[in-house]
């Protein structure tokens, strides 16, 4: 395990654990607030998340012996947690904000998050995950973009979709259902995007 990926881990997890306390800390995730066990976590978060971003990039780098994909694979898993928490923390702000959780209106709140999660997710694969080098190449940006767009349709189609016509099966609060039909939608374009990333955007 190189010393770049020691660093850009913990640096990636320290980040992130910001970006979930914002996420759980919004007022509109009724459930979180009801949580007194989270309540004397929650600010150590700072500190737990960066250690098991480590430990996941040392493991990685272990079952990365055998099979070289995975290394590669958990360094974009840890840069998408991050993306995520970027996505989610942002949109769960501006839903704070307007009181929006659900239904069309949430396209342009999910277009904010979205891609300023997408610019960080740029920099961060560019630089550590495919380690393509210094600098914005046309070309790759613009490949970039587009796989982008096609993400940012397939999670923001599920999104409207999920918290429009979809019932959850538990009940929970409205921002609560709008996190988790997040989730959904993160998983699903995170597989296209990493997929378009490693294939099209920066491959060798």
């Amino acid at each position: 395990m190189k010393k770049r990926d020691i660093i850009a881990s913990l640096i990636c997890g320290e980040i992130a654990s910001w970006f979930l306390i914002l996420i759980l800390t919004n007022p509109k995730f009724e459930e979180a607030a009801t949580l007194a066990a989270l309540k004397n976590v929650i600010w150590y978060l700072p500190i737990i998340l960066p250690i098991i971003f480590l430990i996941g990039i040392w493991l990685a780098s272990l079952l990365g012996k055998l099979i070289k994909v995975i290394y590669q694979f958990i360094k974009f898993a840890e840069t998408g947690v991050l993306n995520t928490f970027i996505d989610m923390g942002i949109l769960s702000l501006l839903s704070g904000l307007t009181g929006i959780t659900s239904g069309a209106w949430l396209v342009p709140l999910n277009t904010v998050s979205f891609f300023c999660a997408t610019t960080n997710s740029y920099y961060w694969n560019k630089w550590w995950t495919f380690q393509r080098g210094k600098g914005m190449v046309g070309k790759e940006f613009f490949q970039f973009f587009i796989i982008t767009i096609i993400g940012w349709g397939i999670n923001t189609g599920l999104l409207v979709l999920i918290t429009t016509f979809v019932v959850p099966i538990v009940s929970m609060s409205p921002g609560a259902w709008l996190l988790s039909a997040k989730v959904i939608a993160t998983l699903v374009s995170m597989c296209w995007n990493f997929l378009g990333y490693k294939f099209i955007v920066f491959k060798k």
